[in-house]
C-alpha cells in the first residue's frame, strides 16, 4: 500500500492532477459506493495494525513530512517568474497576489490535514481533492505570471481543460480581477475557516460545507481561462456609464418591481420549494428499494419542512456534486408523482387544450449533416436549401390528434373552441368560413424552458393559458424531445418540423389561417426560439413575424466567463453545477457549441442575424444567464436590426413560472409586460 506521502505526491502528478477531482455522489450505485467503503476499511485497518509505531514516533515525524512537503511545494510553487507589476494595474497585480498566497497557504495546510485524519475515511478523499484543485489553481496563477512577463506558458502546461493561453495584449485583466475578487471574499476565505474548524471537531456539516465550496473553487477555476480570454473590447468589460452602452441603454426598458430584500425575500420562498425538492430526493437516493426511496423522500419532505437549514445544507451539499439523474429527477417532480396531480390546480381554466401529433415530413437537422457544415464552413451561412416536403402523404384529422412515437407532440391552448375540419374537402372549408365560422389569423409558437433535460409544455401553463385566454390568439406549445437521452440536434429538430407543420397545413386540420407568426421561449426555450429562428432563415423558409426570449440561453460554451455567471455559484434554481450537466447533457462532444449558431445563436453571422424579424428580449438581473442577451442584441443593435430589452431589477431566473399561488407575487406583472409585448408583435 502507498504511503500517505506517495499518494500526496501522486494526486499532483501531470497524470492524476485533474482526474476525479469532484467525486460524483453516486448514492444510486451501490456497487461503486461498496467498492469504495471497502477500500477505505483497508486503508484503516492497515493503518490501526501500525497505529502504535506510529504514536511512538508522531511528532518527530510530522515535523520532519512538514519540513520535506513545504520544501517540496516550495520548489513546486514558488519557483516562477514574480507577476509583472509593472505591465498589469495595481488592482489586478493585488487579487493575483493574494489569491496566490491563500492558494499556497490552504494547498500546504490540506496536505497537513491529509497527513493528520489519514485514519478519517470521511474526509481523506476531501482533502485530496483539495490538494488537487489548489494546485491546479497555483499552476494557472503560475501561468498568469508567465503571461505577464511575455513568456510562453508551456513549463506550466496543466491540460487543455485549465490552460490560460493568451498573449498579454489580448489578457482581459478585467474579467480576471471580477472572478479572482469573487474567489478570495466567497470561496477562499470560506475554505479557510473551514480548515481551521475541522482541527477542532469533525462534524459532517463541516464535510458538506468543505465539498460545497471545494465545487465552486473548482467550477471557478475551470471559468479563469474563458476570463483570461475574454475579449478585451467585451460590453461587460465597461461600466454602463461608458459610450460603448449608450446605444444598449436606449433600448433596454430597466423595471423595478420591488426593493432588492422585497425581491429576495419573495424569491426565498420559490428558493425553499426548491431546497425542498433537492433535499427530499437526496435523502431518497440513499436507499436501494424504490418504495423506501418514496418513503424517505416523504419523510425528508416533513423533516426539511421544519428543519429549514438542514434543508439548506442538505439541498446544497447534494447540488455540489449531483448525480445527474438525480438532479433532472428533481426539476421533474411537477412532471410526475403525487406533485403533478397538484399542479393542475395552479392552471386558470382554458377552453381549448388539446394535443396533436405531428409528423416528419420537411428536410431532417441530422448529425451527418451539421458535422458536413462544420467541414465545409458553411454552419454560419444562409443556404435555402429548404427545400419542399419531403412526404406529401399528410395525415387524416383524426390521426393527427392520435399519439405515436414517431411524431412530435404539441399542446394547443385556445380561449375559444377550435373547428377540427374532419376531412381536407375545399368546399366544406369554403361552406363554413361563408356561414360565418372564426378563423384566426395570428399564432403563437411557444417551447418551454427546462435545461433541455426537462418540464414540458404541461408544466408551463401556468402562464401560457393566460396568454391565451387574454390575447384571444391560439398558443402551439411544442413539447420536444429532451436530453441527454435525445441531445442535440433532436430538440432543435422537433421544434423545426413543428413550426414548418404548422405554418404549411395547420389551415387543413383547423380554423386558423396563420398571417401573423410569434415564436416565445424561455431560458432553454428561449434558446431554441433564436436557434429555430437562425434555422428558418438559413433555410430560406419563412421568417416569424416576431420573437420574445425570455432569459434565454444563448451561448452554450459553459468554459466562456461572463460576469453573471458567478450568479449561478449560489442560484438554488440554476446552479453551477446543474447548468453544467445541462448542458454537458444537450451538446454531445463531436459538436461545437463556438462555432455552431444553431448551439449558441448569439455567435450567428451578421448574414444571418441581417435577417433576424423584431426581437424581444426580458431578463432579470439577478440571473446566471443575463450577460450573452446583451451581447445579441448589441450585434442585432450595429446592424440596425428591431431590437428591445425588458430587465427586472433584482429578478432571478425563470421568473415567469413563479407566477403561482406562494410563488412570486412580482411575477404576475413580468406574465402581463410579456403578454403585452407579444401582442405588439402579433400588431406590427
Amino acid at each position: 500500500m502507498q504511503s500517505i506521502e506517495d499518494q500526496i505526491k501522486s494526486c499532483m502528478s501531470m497524470t492524476n492532477l485533474t482526474q476525479d477531482i469532484t467525486l460524483e455522489l453516486r448514492t444510486e450505485e451501490q456497487s461503486e459506493q461498496l467498492e469504495q467503503s471497502q477500500q477505505s476499511i483497508q486503508i484503516q485497518q492497515e493503518w490501526n495494525d501500525n497505529q502504535e509505531q506510529f504514536k511512538q514516533n508522531q511528532k518527530q515525524s510530522l515535523k520532519q513530512d512538514m519540513i520535506q512537503s513545504q520544501q517540496q511545494i516550495i520548489n513546486k510553487v514558488f519557483n516562477c517568474p514574480i507577476f509583472n507589476q509593472v505591465a498589469i494595474s495595481k488592482e489586478l497585480y493585488q487579487n493575483l497576489s493574494e489569491t496566490y498566497d491563500l492558494l499556497n497557504k490552504l494547498h500546504l495546510k490540506a496536505i497537513d490535514l491529509t497527513k493528520r485524519f489519514n485514519s478519517q475515511a470521511n474526509f481523506l478523499p476531501r482533502f485530496f481533492q483539495a490538494i488537487k484543485i489548489t494546485f491546479i489553481g497555483i499552476l494557472q496563477l503560475e501561468q498568469i505570471g508567465l503571461i505577464t512577463n511575455d513568456k510562453e506558458i508551456t513549463s506550466k502546461s496543466i491540460n487543455e481543460e485549465y490552460n490560460i493561453n493568451v498573449n498579454k495584449k489580448r489578457f482581459n485583466e478585467k474579467a480576471v480581477c471580477i472572478l479572482l475578487e469573487f474567489v478570495i471574499t466567497h470561496i477562499l476565505s470560506q475554505i479557510s475557516v473551514l480548515f481551521e474548524t475541522i482541527e477542532v471537531r469533525r462534524e459532517k456539516q463541516e464535510l458538506r460545507l468543505l465539498v460545497i465550496y471545494l465545487s465552486k473553487l473548482q467550477t471557478c477555476l475551470e471559468q479563469l481561462p474563458g476570463a483570461a480570454n475574454l475579449d478585451i473590447n467585451d460590453i461587460f468589460c465597461y461600466d454602463k456609464g461608458h459610450y460603448r452602452w449608450q446605444s444598449l441603454n436606449s433600448i433596454t426598458q430597466e423595471i423595478l418591481l420591488g426593493s432588492r430584500e422585497q425581491i429576495s425575500k419573495s424569491y426565498g420562498k420559490v428558493a425553499e420549494g426548491l431546497l425542498l425538492a433537492n433535499a427530499m430526493i437526496s435523502k431518497g437516493s440513499e436507499f436501494n428499494n424504490e418504495a423506501a426511496k418514496n418513503l424517505m423522500q416523504g419523510f425528508g419532505a416533513l423533516y426539511y419542512l421544519v428543519a429549514k437549514k438542514d434543508a439548506k445544507l442538505k439541498a446544497d451539499h447534494f447540488m455540489a456534486e449531483p448525480n445527474k439523474n438525480l438532479a433532472f429527477k428533481a426539476w421533474n417532480l411537477g412532471e410526475s408523482g403525487f406533485l403533478s396531480k397538484l399542479l393542475p390546480l395552479l392552471f386558470p381554466m382554458i377552453t381549448y387544450n388539446k394535443k396533436i401529433y405531428i409528423p416528419y415530413l420537411f428536410k431532417r437537422l441530422v448529425e451527418d449533416n451539421i458535422l458536413r457544415q462544420y467541414k465545409e464552413n458553411k454552419i454560419n451561412y444562409i443556404q435555402n436549401d429548404c427545400g419542399e416536403c419531403i412526404n406529401t402523404n399528410l395525415p387524416k384529422c383524426p390521426e393527427l390528434f392520435k399519439k405515436n412515437k414517431e411524431t412530435i407532440p404539441v399542446r394547443i391552448l385556445c380561449h375559444y373552441n377550435l373547428q377540427e375540419i374532419q376531412t381536407g374537402s375545399f368546399v366544406q372549408q369554403s361552406l363554413k368560413l361563408i356561414q360565418g365560422e372564426k378563423v384566426f389569423d395570428k399564432i403563437i409558437i411557444h417551447i418551454h424552458g427546462g435545461g433541455f433535460v426537462s418540464m414540458s409544455s404541461r408544466s408551463h401553463q401556468t402562464y401560457t393559458r393566460k396568454w391565451a385566454k387574454n390575447l384571444q390568439v391560439p398558443i402551439f406549445s411544442i413539447d420536444y424531445r429532451k436530453a441527454p437521452e435525445n441531445p442535440y440536434p433532436f430538440g432543435l429538430d422537433d421544434c423545426w418540423q413543428a413550426y414548418m407543420f404548422i405554418i404549411n397545413y395547420i389551415d387543413k386540420y383547423f380554423n386558423i389561417r396563420p398571417k401573423k407568426v410569434v415564436l416565445v421561449g424561455d431560458s432553454a426555450g428561449g434558446n431554441l426560439v433564436a436557434a429555430l429562428t437562425v434555422q428558418i432563415i438559413k433555410s430560406g423558409a419563412r421568417i416569424p413575424d416576431g420573437i420574445l426570449m425570455a432569459y434565454p440561453a444563448l451561448y452554450l460554451d459553459i468554459k466562456q466567463f461572463t460576469p453573471s455567471l458567478l450568479i449561478s455559484l449560489n442560484d438554488p434554481l440554476l446552479h453551477h453545477t446543474v447548468l453544467k450537466l445541462c448542458i454537458s447533457s444537450y451538446v454531445p462532444q463531436q459538436f461545437n457549441a463556438k462555432l455552431d449558431p444553431l448551439i449558441s445563436p448569439s455567435i450567428a453571422s451578421d448574414e444571418i442575424l441581417g435577417r433576424f424579424p423584431p426581437t424581444r428580449i426580458v431578463l432579470g438581473t439577478n440571473d446566471p444567464l443575463h450577460d450573452e442577451s446583451f451581447r445579441l442584441a448589441n450585434k442585432l443593435l450595429k446592424l440596425g436590426k428591431d431590437i428591445k430589452i425588458t430587465e427586472y431589477k433584482w429578478m432571478p431566473h425563470g421568473f415567469l413560472q413563479f407566477d403561482v399561488v406562494q410563488g412570486m407575487k412580482e411575477s404576475e406583472q413580468t406574465v402581463l409586460d410579456a403578454q403585452n409585448i407579444i401582442q405588439d408583435l402579433l400588431t406590427v
